[in-house]
């Protein structure tokens, strides 16, 4: 689409980035702007670059470091996110680029591509592996990035925010990352293969949520805590995941991860009912990443944990585990809670049925509280001491973060 070469807009048509996060390399087909001071509501737009290839290279780099701020106009954003897609890698190692600006470029993309592979049509192969390879090839452009310490600067600025199943699928993707790297003893990899193997973990975290998509919106989506049904409606999401990414050819290791994310140390988890050893490593790292960042997001019906309240819930020993666990068996057995009522007043047949459903739901929903509120006196049973400790030691060594009192 052609562009004037000026605008008087209120600021909505335009979207600002920044001038740096241009490679004169990589020569650019969307037009940038600059924006003169409001008047009237209105802003001017200018015109500064229209066709890069019409001007020298060494030129260009001195025009793009004289400018502050640019902006591209809405109508080619297609255009720039295309470009960000080549250009990610050269985006997230520019030093002179700040962390944050480079997480909010990142986040912005990878949320397209995941939601993306959201979408993707899984009975077909091809779209299947190729939305695998999308995600593929953003993780090793951005890998560098993620996997270093100081990008945890960045992902600070994500937590305590709203969740949702695509950001939340990102977040867990960068922590599994920004553990294997620090932690490499861990794993009998190769130096020359950890790279490789920190992408397939990271696509595996970007993945592990996505049988989500088969669960019903209305649980998914619900408000307030899930009643036992519903909690175990939401427990088949592990086994969706892999038979939707039953054809994409993943690694063994990765599909692994994404099955068995939620099973416990102590056996206590889902789907399978696995324990110790019998665990796989990276199915262990990704879920400590997913209850962390759970945890810390912020949902309808609980506050957002800060990191500190959130790791010193999973490293805490839960000292009413036996009923914990008793209320978790009951709500994978039954759909409704294992309890008779019997109205006796004088009511009618139809009203003492009623009042009987009334107390049965009630009680219901007393004990899917009182497994929530027993969730949060402690964690510890659910994760490999060695692995939360060394994730804690992790995330601690960004300035970001202060564990040291959890250490």
């Amino acid at each position: 689409m052609d562009l004037a070469a000026e605008y008087f807009d209120d600021g909505s048509s335009f979207v600002a980035i920044d001038p740096l996060s241009i490679n004169p390399k990589s020569l650019t087909d969307f037009s940038l702007f600059e924006r003169y001071a409001r008047k009237d509501g209105q802003y001017r737009f200018r015109c500064l670059l229209v066709d890069s290839k019409s001007i020298p290279r060494e030129r260009l780099i001195k025009m793009l470091a004289s400018w502050d701020v640019v902006y591209i106009h809405k109508n080619q954003n297609l255009n720039y996110t295309q470009y960000v897609k080549k250009n990610l890698e050269f985006i997230l190692k520019h030093e002179d680029i700040d962390v944050k600006k480079k997480t909010g470029t990142l986040i912005n993309l990878a949320t397209e591509v995941v939601l993306e592979s959201f979408a993707t049509n899984f009975v077909s192969r091809e779209d299947c592996k190729w939305a695998i390879k999308n995600i593929e090839n953003l993780i090793s452009q951005a890998m560098d990035f993620i996997s270093g310490i100081e990008s945890l600067e960045g992902m600070a600025d994500l937590i305590g925010h709203d969740y949702q199943t695509h950001t939340h699928s990102i977040k867990v993707g960068w922590l599994t990352a920004t553990f294997i790297n620090a932690n490499p003893d861990l794993f009998e990899v190769e130096t020359a293969q950890l790279k490789d193997f920190m992408i397939q973990a990271t696509v595996a975290g970007f993945l592990h949520d996505i049988g989500k998509i088969k669960i019903p919106k209305n649980v998914i989506n619900k408000k307030g805590k899930l009643n036992n049904l519903e909690y175990v409606i939401i427990q088949s999401h592990t086994a969706y995941s892999t038979s939707l990414l039953f054809e994409s050819k993943l690694p063994r290791s990765s599909m692994q991860t994404i099955l068995y994310h939620h099973e416990n140390e102590d056996g206590s988890g889902y789907p399978c009912g696995l324990s110790g050893d019998q665990i796989p490593l990276m199915a262990k790292i990704c879920h400590i990443a997913d209850v962390f960042d759970a945890l810390t997001s912020k949902r309808p019906y609980k506050a957002a944990r800060t990191p500190f309240e959130a790791l010193k819930i999973m490293a805490g020993e839960n000292p009413y585990l036996e009923t914990l666990k008793k209320f978790e068996a009951e709500a994978m057995e039954n759909s409704k809670i294992p309890v008779t009522v019997i109205v006796k007043d004088d009511y009618e047949a139809k009203l003492r049925r009623l009042r009987e459903k009334e107390l049965l739901e009630e009680e219901a929903k007393k004990r899917v509280e009182a497994r929530t509120k027993l969730r949060d006196q402690g964690m510890s049973h659910c994760f490999d001491t060695d692995f939360l400790k060394r994730f804690i030691v992790t995330i601690n060594k960004s300035e970001s973060f202060d564990l040291s009192r959890l250490l």
